[in-house]
């Protein structure tokens, strides 16, 4: 057989964007061409090659384009398409509605949407039924509401025995809950065996149908992740996890120090870990200033005040205090205990009026002033009641009766505070009084004296057994006892000087 191939010369003319055609007989050449025997005519689509959809290749298919999201299998023609589905995993709405800021997920949607704030009047399809005023965007809106004048209602109530008929579903849902449900139900109901909830939207429907997926969120932390037979460990709300968290991996300090710490909040660690910084930073300031102290010729830092230096970024603006603090809270009860004078913690003891700015030196004069006297007052009364046959009498052996601690014979002997403070020396928590041994506490100036540098001890003076924890107070304990007046500096040095090496044998 032969094939025709028409090779055409066209004189054309362009009207309207349109070519014009002349054919001219005489322009027509015939050409002729072996071919071979026709066979099956194949499909356009059978036809087609396969394609490479997301690195995979995808026969008979047209929609090249696939979400690659974990589960979906949607796939579109162009790829506009596919990323406005793609915002429906990610979450983007980058449509936004200038006047009310309603997101929306497409331009199209952004545009029906923005119709609600026009007029009804803007409407262009109004109905034709007399005495009806309403007008409608679409022709479908249109369409539904003629049905409706024309009696259509298409939707059933599905409870036995009743024949009622509905024309919109939101109706359907209302009467199902007015007159089937129980009283003050709502047109969405819970489903879910044992749940006896409803809700007004669809919305809130679904996000509380959440709640009844037991395996809702898992616990990441390392010991409850997956392992061989062990199954992960589930939670169906984010309470219970966050309990779990709390209880079963509490957030702890990391520092060698600490031992395992744990606290009972993010927030506890962090002000925690705060204080390991400062503590760091001022190791390396008082490393830096011991530096220059040995370059100084020997003069001596500010003494250390406690809690450090480091973080008192609260100051009082009160002319001529000056005081630095390390919270907020610290520099209000400066002011008002300190500037304005309040005193909120009264003593409640008897006739006692006195007050505190503190709650800690209330609790101090509680333990002082009050405590001993009600000791006596109990000891007082039980010695007046002991007359009256009615009361019960105590016939064990007197010494398995347990005595208060202020009338054990160590405490009245001063026993147990002698133990106490040969305890507190053997573990370097307190120094003993070097008198009269004051070899390196530098010059000394006895009292009514001229300075005589170094103190001469009497062979009939005899060690003094008291026991400090501060310098200051040792060297107070000094002036006042012993009336020797010794330079601050000299006695701080020495304190730390016997606690790190050990207190020399006299």
């Amino acid at each position: 057989m032969a094939t025709v191939s028409l090779a055409t010369v066209v004189d054309s003319n362009t009207i309207l964007g349109k070519r014009k055609f002349h054919s001219k007989p005489d322009a027509l050449i015939l050409h002729l061409s072996s071919s071979p025997e026709p066979g099956p005519v194949l499909s356009d689509v059978q036809h087609r090659p396969p394609i490479l959809v997301n690195g995979v290749l995808v026969p008979h298919t047209k929609r090249r384009y696939k979400c690659t999201h974990n589960g979906c299998d949607k796939s579109y023609f162009k790829p506009s398409r596919l990323t406005e589905h793609e915002r429906s995993h990610t979450g983007l709405r980058p449509f936004i509605c200038e006047r009310c800021n309603k997101s929306y997920l497409r331009d199209t949607h952004l545009q029906a949407h923005s119709r609600s704030h026009l007029p009804v009047s803007d409407r262009p399809l109004a109905c034709s039924r007399e005495g009806c005023v309403k007008r409608f965007w679409t022709a479908q809106h249109l369409r539904i509401h003629e049905e409706w004048h024309n009696g259509s209602k298409l939707l059933h109530c599905v409870k036995e025995g009743c024949e009622e008929t509905f024309a919109k579903n939101h109706q359907l849902r209302t009467h199902l809950s007015s007159a089937h449900a129980a009283p003050g139900a709502k047109p969405y109901p819970c489903n879910h065996e044992g749940c006896m909830k409803s809700f007004a939207t669809n919305q809130h429907l679904r996000t509380h149908m959440k709640i009844h997926d037991d395996k809702r969120y898992t616990c990441v932390h390392s010991t409850c992740l997956p392992s061989g037979s062990q199954l992960p460990t589930y939670f169906p709300t984010w309470t219970t996890l966050q309990h779990h968290i709390r209880t079963a991996h509490p957030p702890t300090c990391t520092r060698a120090s600490c031992d395992g710490r744990s606290f009972s909040s993010q927030k506890s660690l962090r002000a925690h870990q705060k204080l390991h910084e400062q503590r760091d930073l001022e190791s390396e300031l008082d490393f830096e200033m011991g530096l220059d102290k040995d370059e100084a010729g020997g003069q001596h830092p500010r003494k250390r005040r406690r809690g450090g230096e480091i973080g008192r970024d609260w100051t009082c603006n009160v002319e001529g205090c000056g005081k630095d603090f390390k919270s907020k809270r610290a520099l209000a009860t400066h002011t008002k205990v300190t500037h304005l004078g309040r005193r909120d913690y009264a003593c409640s003891y008897g006739n006692c009026q006195r007050v505190f700015g503190y709650k800690h030196l209330l609790r101090r004069h509680l333990a002082k002033a009050h405590d001993r006297h009600a000791s006596e007052n109990r000891s007082l009364s039980d010695g007046d009641n002991s007359d009256n046959p009615s009361n019960s009498v105590n016939t064990e052996p007197f010494d398995k009766v347990e005595l208060p601690a202020h009338l054990k014979i160590d405490v009245i002997t001063g026993s147990a505070y002698a133990k106490r403070t040969l305890a507190n020396i053997a573990s370097l928590k307190a120094l003993q009084c070097p008198y009269p041994h004051l070899q390196g506490l530098g010059i000394i100036t006895q009292q009514n004296e001229p300075n005589i540098g170094e103190h001469i001890p009497r062979e009939t003076e005899r060690n003094c057994e008291y026991a400090f924890s501060r310098a200051y107070d040792l060297r107070r304990h000094l002036q006042t006892t012993h009336g020797l007046f010794i330079d601050k500096e000299s006695v701080n040095d020495w304190v730390q000087d016997q606690k790190s090496t050990g207190p020399n044998p006299k």
